[in-house]
């Protein structure tokens, strides 16, 4: 398939940069959609003139991933480099693209603008095992963790959770019944009552909760991971396994 982009108007700007904008779908388009859908945004004054697409994330955490991961996604999807944001009183970094062709784009494929709570899935992914895989990736990385619990056994001294928490209760059901259909033990909490990670408010979120060295090691044959942070907590669970503590 391919996108109509027929309505599609660039600025100036966009013109200047040579911004591309993806005709066919991809697994690297893919995987940008789950990074923008587990934590970015996308907004436009109209009165302004401003079109924004911004990436967050932990500025220690996830500054490698930010920094290096998703601003050469973006180079090489889009053509163009992004800027970097840091707000110290959050603790917390952006990725920024001022973008009128991008912005459009990103609605014409199906990228909704509005609350967090009905975000959900564009067709073009969710009928395509390979793109889903790759978007899930994306909102693991940005808005999921792998939790080791302290539990020693005969096979390792920590027990895996791999936990996808959002907003959306829709998004959630979706993916928790598209991992149930490749062997994932699937669990889906609902309406919980949480503090918001940058420091808001609280704030109600649901969650697909995969527990276990199965589901983990599932997990890293089919998705994996991108965000080091992940990485390194996988890699810490495997030195574990191997007899050595991980510390």
């Amino acid at each position: 398939m391919e996108f109509d982009l027929s309505q599609i108007k660039l600025s100036n700007n966009d013109i200047k940069r040579c911004l591309v904008l993806p005709k066919k779908p991809s697994k690297e388009l893919a995987e940008f959609i789950g990074i923008l859908t587990g934590d970015g945004y996308i907004s436009n004054d109209k009165n302004k003139n401003s079109y924004i697409v911004e990436i967050a994330g932990n500025k220690i955490l996830d500054k490698e991933y930010l920094e290096s991961y998703i601003t050469n996604l973006i180079k090489r999807l889009f053509n163009i480099k992004p800027k970097l944001y840091y707000k110290s009183q959050q603790n917390t970094m952006y990725v920024r693209m001022l973008s009128k062709g991008l912005y459009s784009y990103l609605l014409t494929i199906g990228f909704k603008t509005g609350k967090k709570e009905q975000i959900g899935i564009p067709t073009w992914i969710l009928h395509d095992n390979g793109l889903m895989f790759s978007f899930i990736k994306g909102v693991i990385d940005t808005d999921g963790s792998l939790m080791l619990i302290n539990k020693k056994s005969k096979k390792s001294k920590f027990y895996p959770i791999v936990c996808i928490k959002v907003k959306s209760k829709v998004l959630v059901r979706k993916i928790g019944r598209f991992l149930k259909k490749f062997g994932f033990r699937v669990n889906i909490i609902e309406d919980e009552l949480r503090a918001d990670k940058r420091g808001y408010k609280e704030t109600i979120i649901s969650s697909v909760i995969l527990s276990g060295r199965s589901n983990l090691n599932l997990w890293v044959n089919i998705i994996n991971f991108r965000n080091k942070r992940h990485l390194d907590k996988y890699n810490r669970y495997k030195m574990s396994i191997n007899g050595a503590d991980g510390i």
